[in-house]
């Protein structure tokens, strides 16, 4: 007998995967405010036609209850769903990272940040965060040119791989998950983003790649003003370090066009793609210390 499938999410790339796998979807539930949401209702997602939308935890359980299936897949889902209480039926989750490291919500930026492999994971959902048995995995490593918006777009196919394999096992696990002592948890709190260029230039780099696609970048404030940084980068030309030589430590000695270019720690940085959120640009002496 054909199983028949709920999706559960907010985005729509593992729901196209479920479509063009041909399985049989009883019911697809959105996450009120999500891209996917946004997605069905312009008609982007081809073969969906009906569609739910929940916005609270006890909708979404409401609804379960009334729903006949068998297999429940969950991507982007915000909700812990309390399995044992449920309708009898296999439960997995599709999760942006290769489980146990970067357990938690924000996987995608956490690899950014803090240097690791990304991918995705198809795990059974048990009553814990993202600790159920392995179904199937993808990796993504790391590498030093990625950022974070493009680490999303290349999670968003590594999910619907992680699908298509656990598909084909029947979602049956193939591993426990082992407790790993250097795995990282990570969902980003706000002041991750903020630099206060008390940070080593290492990691003010790392955190604007963690940070970069457009509804985030990471905060500055210079003389009561705050800016949003979306890219920067080092800089070795020799004449304008000689041009920067007689400005202190973070103290701007050039502003042109959404960059700035400052001294730090003995490197040349130059922060692009500036956006004022409550001031002008930054101009040329200003002291990126003095907040």
């Amino acid at each position: 007998m054909e199983k028949s499938f709920v999706f559960v999410g907010n985005r729509r790339f593992v729901l196209e995967r479920m479509i063009a796998e041909g399985v049989r979807l009883s019911t697809v539930i959105a996450i009120e405010g999500t891209h996917l949401e946004r997605d069905l209702e312009r008609g982007n997602v081809s073969g969906v036609s009906d569609y739910v939308k929940v916005q609270t935890r006890h909708e979404l359980l409401s609804l379960l209850e009334k729903c006949s299936f068998d297999v429940l897949v969950s991507n982007g889902c915000p909700f812990i769903l309390p399995v044992n209480d449920l309708p009898h039926a296999r439960y997995v989750n599709i999760h942006p990272s290769c489980l146990p490291d970067l357990r938690g919500v924000d996987p995608v930026i956490g690899s950014i940040l803090f240097c690791r492999d990304a991918g995705a994971t198809c795990h059974v959902m048990d009553t814990g965060i993202d600790t159920g048995d392995i179904v199937s995995s993808i990796r993504i490593p790391y590498t030093d040119d990625l950022d974070v918006t493009t680490l999303y777009q290349l999670s968003f196919i590594a999910e619907q791989q992680a699908f298509s394999q656990a598909l084909a096992k029947n979602f049956e696990p193939r591993q426990k998950q082992q407790d790993d002592p250097n795995a990282i948890y990570y969902s980003r709190k706000a002041s991750d983003r903020i630099i206060s260029f008390q940070e080593e230039n290492d990691l003010i780099l790392q955190k604007i790649k963690a940070f970069n696609n457009r509804s985030q970048g990471c905060i500055i404030s210079v003389a009561g003003d705050q800016y949003r940084v979306f890219s920067a980068q080092r800089m070795y030309n020799s004449f304008l370090r000689h041009v920067l030589e007689s400005y202190p430590d973070c103290v701007v000695g050039m502003s042109y066009e959404d960059s700035v270019v400052f001294r730090k720690d003995g490197e040349i940085l130059r922060f692009k793609e500036i956006v004022p959120v409550n001031g002008k640009g930054i101009p040329v002496g200003a002291n990126l210390l003095k907040p």
